[in-house]
């Protein structure tokens, strides 16, 4: 059996696919391993479609910059958090003393 080189929207077709149907349906379905998909998962949604053509290789920039929102992004949801939950303890010994601020 040949080995077939996929194009690249090929690859993106069976990525969006994988997503709806799962990962192991759409492996057997097109005879790929999971593995393989979830490489092409990860290289779609961290350098975009032109990271799934052959070859290619995601930018070390992008990438850092990348993992900087990301650390970013969870640091503002961790203190947006702790804000949130500041407030209702405000709100709750606000009403146990009996003002209403």
């Amino acid at each position: 059996m040949a080995i077939r080189k996929l194009t690249l929207e090929e690859k993106v077709k069976i990525v969006h696919e994988a997503e709806q149907l799962g990962f192991t349906e759409t492996s057997l379905k097109h005879n790929i391993s999971a593995r393989q998909l979830y490489r092409w998962r990860d290289k779609l949604q961290n350098g975009g479609s032109k990271a799934l053509s052959y070859g290619a290789k995601i930018d070390p920039e992008l990438k850092a910059v990348k993992e900087e929102n990301l650390q970013l992004k969870k640091l503002v949801a961790k203190l947006a958090l702790a804000v949130e939950i500041k407030e209702e303890l405000l709100k709750k010994t606000s009403f146990r003393n009996g003002t209403n601020g």
